[in-house]
């Protein structure tokens, strides 16, 4: 979802922290311009192994780099005009008690080596003067996520909430984040109708990724 609500316009280079197995990076040169060269870093070995076989199956390689390292030892250097990331959903002080599973280990691992404040100050240094930065959190967590980026100098923009269905409660944020102050956009988004079909909106906001619509 965050691949198809993020804004790409004119970006020439693209960041993605924690890139996974590529596909948000991927998704991105698809919708930017050919001249666009987007970076996806991430410190799972494996997962950056999956992403450069993704990337060789893609229209869009030649725009696609994809590093194993973490965000704290990429070099500093380039700026950029978009960055995204997904990260861990796993807060620090509860990352004990979820940790079970090793997908989970390794979210909560990351957290530790990356928390929020860490992230968004890492963010500001290889952020442009105008560039945007956006990602996408639980709503429990999104609320301190934006008051610890003011701190570090970025302003929630735009954002997205998201409900499973109608009457549920908001399950997650997509956020949009830049360095100036400016009246923020906020709307809603429900993922599935009534009827357990997806709705409209939904469809409409990433039909052009999913060949089911």
């Amino acid at each position: 979802m965050l691949g198809s609500w993020v804004q790409t316009n004119n970006a020439q280079r693209i960041l993605d922290i924690g890139t996974g197995s590529g596909l948000l990076a991927i998704m991105l040169a698809q919708k930017a311009q050919p001249t666009c060269l987007i970076d996806g870093i991430d410190i799972d070995f494996a997962a950056i192994a999956q992403a450069k076989d993704n990337e060789k199956n893609c229209p869009w390689a030649l725009q696609l780099t994809f590093q194993h390292t973490s965000l704290q030892q990429f070099p500093i250097g380039t700026l950029y005009d978009l960055i995204v990331s997904n990260p861990p959903y796993f807060s620090i002080n509860v990352s004990a008690n979820k940790a079970h599973s090793a997908k989970n280990r390794l979210n909560a691992r990351q957290t530790i080596e990356l928390d929020h404040p860490t992230l968004l100050q890492e963010v500001t240094q290889h952020l442009s003067a105008s560039g945007k930065f956006c990602c996408v959190l639980p709503a429990d967590v999104a609320k301190v996520f934006i008051v610890d980026a003011e701190t570090a100098g970025l302003y929630c923009m735009r954002e997205l909430l998201v409900q499973p269905k109608p009457q549920t409660h908001v399950t997650r944020l997509l956020l949009e984040f830049s360095r100036t102050k400016q009246t923020k956009i906020s709307e809603k988004l429900t993922i599935y109708n009534q009827l357990g079909h997806y709705s409209k909106e939904y469809i409409a906001l990433c039909k052009d990724y999913y060949l089911s619509f």
